[in-house]
């Protein structure tokens, strides 16, 4: 949600209770056992009765733009009472107040460090929780993968995120790797297309494990086939295949073979998969039959593309003559 107010808006704030505002916001935000929030920021064309800051359908939950700015004026003038020890408030109280905060501004960096330095004492106080960790963690990605103006791209909600994953770590609480590549970096990537700091943590999650299973390579494809002009799933794809443990050789003909066989079938000319396919057709992965197949399908999408795509195609051509190693014998 941009931090910017209309003049209506501004000066609606002088009407309503920002402390009934708060209090309704902050119990809807609670995060259910069974999955993720939805969140979604409403305007002026959803009107609401006065007094009514929320709508709720099962996890999906509307809140008042007007209602989130006066939450947040409380929230914010109750974490500055905390920090400066005027009104200290408790654990929870600290967590719901950053909630708030955090929804109207993902980079409130503050808010962000107050919600790690409560559970680190509760860590330390053996107070934390498996189910108060993962809390937390449906909660931030609740704000991950709502569509939300900025919150899917902040880096300080996955800063917090990276954080979070280790802390899990350290107390030994196990994180379904492809589960969250599923629910949470190709949701994120959905909502803001080229998201490079969702699949930077993408990268962090794959470091976790010595080695990724097979699964995690074909949902990723799967994920890149749907979105096939995203150079950053691209770029991650190519980065799972050269990843420890996975069967380099094997997986990265195969996914060569596949990713070639669309581009042929749907005829398709743009940079992001032909970055993909020049890479890996100037690796040692690829024999000279595969890069025979790679030339003739770059021929044959050549002659039905734009001008723009003819120099993207030649481009890629070009890069791996310049780039792929002389001799490729087969099978090696």
């Amino acid at each position: 949600m941009s931090r910017a107010l209309d003049q209506e808006t501004a000066a609606s704030l002088k009407r309503g209770n920002p402390l009934d505002a708060y209090r309704a916001i902050a119990h809807a935000l609670t995060p259910p056992d069974d999955g993720l929030l939805e969140l979604e920021i409403l305007g002026k064309n959803h009107l609401l009765e006065e007094g009514q800051y929320v709508i709720r359908d099962g996890h999906a939950v509307g809140i008042s733009k007007l209602g989130l700015v006066q939450a947040f004026m409380v929230a914010r003038q109750k974490l500055r009472e905390h920090l400066d020890g005027i009104n200290p408030q408790t654990s929870d109280e600290v967590l719901e107040m950053t909630t708030l905060i955090l929804l109207f501004d993902p980079e409130y960096l503050t808010a962000a460090n107050s919600r790690k330095r409560v559970i680190q004492s509760e860590i330390a106080t053996s107070g934390a929780t498996r189910s108060s960790l993962e809390k937390e963690k449906r909660f931030l990605d609740s704000l991950l993968t709502s569509r939300l103006h900025r919150h899917t791209k902040s880096p300080t909600l996955w800063s917090h995120r990276r954080w979070l994953i280790t802390t899990l770590a350290s107390v030994n609480i196990p994180v379904d790797i492809l589960g969250d590549m599923r629910d949470v970096i190709f949701v994120a990537g959905e909502r803001h297309p080229r998201n490079y700091y969702a699949w930077c943590h993408a990268r962090f999650l794959v470091g976790l494990r010595r080695h990724n299973p097979p699964e995690a390579l074909a949902a990723v494809q799967g994920w890149c086939f749907q979105h096939h002009t995203d150079i950053s799933g691209w770029s991650f794809l190519s980065f799972l295949l050269n990843a420890e443990g996975t069967p380099s050789r094997e997986s990265g003909c195969s996914t060569f073979t596949e990713v070639l066989n669309l581009a042929n079938s749907l005829r398709l000319s743009n940079e992001s998969v032909w970055v993909f396919l020049r890479t890996l057709a100037a690796s040692r992965l690829v024999d000279d039959e595969q890069y025979s197949q790679f030339l003739a399908v770059q021929a044959a999408v050549h002659e039905t593309s734009t001008a723009a795509d003819q120099a993207v195609l030649r481009a890629a051509v070009n890069w791996c003559e310049t780039y792929r190693p002389r001799t490729h014998p087969a099978g090696s």
